[in-house]
């Protein structure tokens, strides 16, 4: 699964490869691009260079490495400004998760208290009828998604207010499309191999999977 795009031409300095992101050692405008994936382009000359007959490209502020934000990003080679340069592609990687999900999916933690949720048929008239993906975490957590909207339901807080946790996860498995049941945490822990800087990647295995 790739999640965000680099394009360059001269060598990445002290950074490795990762393999969610494609990258392009080669000159290619924006336009080419898959404009779904969170995009760094390396080298200030080589970025206009690239698209100089792109107009979203045309008035960027050198002062400013975003160009739209969760979209498009630039960074200095390394022979134009070093410390830039290997922090700037860092911070890319670092963010890329968080600006390929977080722009594609809205999340909403299904909180019994803030909802005012006082029982099952509560909770299920506020959750779709028909739910695309679910994923059970170690009997903790439930993700549900339905239409790019992702919804987490903590088990232990609905167990806490006295809740049929069983009940629960039957009626959601009955309404879902799809199920991954994940109750010793052995697909997260592979996921979390690939992203490992990722703080929310639990949310989002449901969009994966």
């Amino acid at each position: 699964m790739k999640i965000g795009n680099v394009v360059y031409e001269d060598e990445l300095i002290n950074h490795k490869n990762v393999d969610y992101v494609n990258y392009f050692k080669e000159k290619i405008d924006y336009k080419s691009l898959d404009n779904s994936l969170p995009t760094l382009y390396v080298g200030w000359s080589f970025m206009k260079k690239c698209n100089s007959n792109n107009s979203i490209f045309s008035n960027v502020d050198i002062l400013e490495k975003k160009i739209i934000s969760k979209e498009i990003y630039w960074e200095f080679a390394f022979k134009e400004m070093k410390s830039d340069h290997i922090t700037g592609i860092e911070n890319f990687i670092n963010n890329v998760s968080d600006y390929y999900f977080s722009s594609k999916y809205n999340y909403i933690n299904l909180d019994p208290l803030f909802f005012q949720l006082k029982d099952i048929e509560d909770l299920m008239d506020v959750i779709p009828n028909k739910i695309d993906n679910t994923y059970v975490y170690k009997n903790e957590m439930i993700y549900i998604l339905y239409d790019n909207k992702i919804t987490g339901i903590n088990l232990n807080i609905y167990d806490f207010f006295k809740f049929n946790i069983k009940e629960i996860k039957n009626k959601i498995k009955n309404i879902s499309n799809k199920i991954i049941e994940d109750l010793d945490g052995e697909v997260y822990t592979d996921y979390y191999k690939k992203f490992p800087l990722y703080s929310n990647l639990k949310r989002y295995m449901v969009a994966m999977l």
